[in-house]
């Protein structure tokens, strides 16, 4: 949770500038190392100070990440080998020295656009999908933070986000380089080509015991039987929590009439309008429609057809006119208005056929309804039913405890890295599976580990929204190697595989070897029994007329009218000739592809400047706090 909070409080300017911190203070390195700090400044850049309070709770936060990715402690040797001292004090440095530099402009966010921010990211949004104010509160409660603390950085990011807008906002690719890329791009190939595949070797001889006994002997490491693991799995989510919600049948009820065009299909109507250039004529065509001619023979003499009057067949909503739509549906089947004011002028409204309103009947989607009012009251109580289950893990209670006494359903697996059971078969599908896996795989037996945080998928109707998996490993079973009969069928597998490859290979050298001495490239193929293809228009980064994505940078890395190769998905092959390069005079630029250079010609004059800015400034570090914090011995110190 404290990973959403941080994505809440930084926008697109904001991680490019943190993802700039480490690069560029790295070149400035540390500055003036002094000691005539008070007992409580570790740090100063200008006037702005940083205690060394704030930078002990920066700096364990930080040991504490990397030691939930590494599932293992880091000592104060390691973590001074990985630099992560200097690390963590670079980037508060970069964010003071910024400070500095708004406070020195004047620069400043009003209250009314703190708030805005705050109310707009969808990091705080409830079940309603607009902003919750106790959803905000209690997320930044079970994350240590007060509201005017974070209100307060919210603020200071805005400023930084102000002084790198006016940096960097209005940067412009250069031409010259737009052009190259966009011959990058453009350019296309034409090529001759061929697929090798298993059908074009062998068949081979069934290999005797002894070939295949050899052929284990000379790679056991590759058949040997992989580490298993037994793992517990805890899955919260707001559909895990959902089915012990209770919803009363009044809640549905009143979900279903406040609802009901999500439960059916609105009234329909045929209609057709007559513009009419000024008030009176409309008035006067009105006044024969009342005396009984027909709206038809209005638009006949007006030489109208029926695309000039046709609205079609329409719903309400898709009549933009509202004065039209309200006339044009308070009319019977067959009736025609009186002259109605319309936005582009006085318009008569007939209208045809109605097909009505129909809406399922509440029986028939109660359940739809319930489960959807389910899951909007288990968003709510994730963070509650999250706190139970550390709160009881916390004290002592194992993982198959914590399960039962919030009843749900603890989940055991028994499988290898890859998510295979031992009799080959995959584990059933769950939530963050490649996480669990990787992370089961390196704790240890009976080591209770933190969360894994699901990804929140905002405004997903009936789907996972966020959540947490618990796991703990409760056996090990080594890996071993097999006997050759226990892996008789892989390795008979394999050596089929590898005769092959071997076999494409060879047929593909010797291909190439022929054209090479002067044979013609398609005569080479028909010889061989292979099918000549071509394909023509191909460009980089596009899979086009049956060549695989896998062979297009190989047929841009060779020279107009030379032959080459590439592997293909399998065992395939793929023989090819260059028969044409085109560089179009003319082409459409790739937007995307300018936007990410532009980003990087920004991201490095934002370098330049924190480099400038901190000599301007000037960082200076109280050397010995920081060795003190980070553990350095005293007989280290020169």
């Amino acid at each position: 949770m404290l990973q959403t909070l941080r994505k809440s409080a930084s926008g697109i300017i904001a991680k490019v500038l943190m993802g700039l911190l480490i690069i560029s203070f790295g070149i400035w390195g540390i500055a003036d190392v002094f000691r005539g700090f008070g007992g409580q400044t570790l740090a100063s850049i200008g006037s702005t100070e940083i205690s060394v309070p704030e930078f002990q709770q920066l700096y364990q936060q930080r040991l504490q990440q990397i030691s939930q990715q590494l599932k293992q402690g880091l000592t104060p040797d390691q973590a001074r080998a990985f630099g992560i001292p200097d690390q963590v004090l670079n980037e508060r440095l970069g964010e003071a020295a910024l400070d500095e530099a708004t406070r020195r402009m004047g620069l400043s966010v009003s209250d009314q656009q703190v708030v805005d921010r705050v109310q707009s990211n969808p990091a705080f949004f409830g079940p309603s999908g607009a902003f919750d104010h106790n959803y905000f509160l209690q997320l930044l409660r079970s994350n240590g933070f007060t509201e005017p603390r974070f209100v307060e950085a919210e603020r200071r990011l805005a400023q930084r986000q102000q002084l790198i807008q006016s940096l960097a906002g209005g940067m412009e690719v250069p031409q010259v380089l737009k052009d190259a890329v966009k011959r990058y791009e453009s350019e296309t190939r034409s090529v001759s080509y061929a697929i090798i595949g298993d059908a074009n070797v062998g068949p081979f001889a069934a290999p005797t015991d002894e070939q295949l006994k050899g052929f284990f002997d000379a790679r056991k490491l590759a058949f040997r039987a992989p580490e298993f693991r037994k793992i517990n799995l805890l899955v919260l989510t707001p559909a895990t929590l959902a089915g012990k919600e209770d919803i009363a049948d009044a809640d549905v009820k009143a979900f279903y009439d406040a609802n009901q065009a999500r439960f059916g299909t609105p009234e329909r109507r045929v209609i057709d309008q007559i513009v009419f250039p000024n008030a009176d004529e409309a008035k006067a065509a009105a006044d024969r429609i009342a005396a009984g001619t027909s709206f038809a023979d209005i638009a006949a003499e007006r030489k109208l057809e029926a695309k000039d009057t046709a609205l079609g067949t329409v719903t309400r909503a898709d009549i933009f006119d509202a004065a039209i739509a309200d006339a044009a549906f308070a009319l019977a089947a067959e009736g025609t208005s009186g002259v109605v004011n319309g936005r582009f002028g006085p318009v008569i409204v007939h209208v045809g056929a109605i097909t009505p309103a129909s809406v399922k009947p509440l029986d028939e989607v109660a359940a739809e309804i319930r489960k959807e009012l389910q899951l909007d009251t288990a968003r709510r109580a994730l963070l509650a039913a999250y706190d139970k289950i550390e709160d009881d893990r916390n004290a002592g209670a194992t993982l198959a405890e914590a399960a039962s006494k919030a009843g749900l359903t603890l989940q055991t697996l028994d499988t290898d890295a890859q998510g295979n059971t031992p009799d080959g078969t995959a584990i059933p599908a769950l939530p963050s599976r490649s996480d669990v896996l990787r992370l089961a795989f390196a704790t240890e037996v009976g080591a209770q580990n933190d969360p894994i945080t699901l990804p929140q998928n905002t405004g997903a109707q009936g789907g996972q929204d966020g959540g947490y998996v618990w796991y703990d490993v409760t056996d090990v079973t080594a890996p071993r190697e097999r006997t050759f009969e226990e892996a008789r069928a892989q390795v008979l597998a394999r050596w089929k595989e590898d005769e092959t490859a071997q076999a494409l290979d060879a047929k593909l050298a010797e291909l190439k070897k022929k054209i090479a001495d002067g044979a013609a490239f398609d005569l080479t193929i028909a010889d061989a029994g292979l099918e000549l293809r071509t394909a023509n228009g191909l460009r980089r980064g596009r899979a086009n007329e049956g060549v695989p994505q896998e062979a297009i940078n190989a047929i841009f890395d060779t020279r107009d009218g030379a032959v080459g190769s590439a592997p293909l998905p399998g065992d395939d092959r793929l023989l090819f000739k260059v028969t044409g390069v085109n560089i179009p005079a003319e082409a459409p630029q790739n937007d995307k592809i300018i936007a990410d250079i532009g980003q990087s010609m920004q991201n490095d004059l934002m370098t330049e400047y924190l480099v400038q800015l901190q000599s301007d400034l000037g960082a200076k570090i109280n050397r010995a706090a920081l060795d003190q914090i980070v553990g350095v011995p005293a007989d280290a110190v020169n």
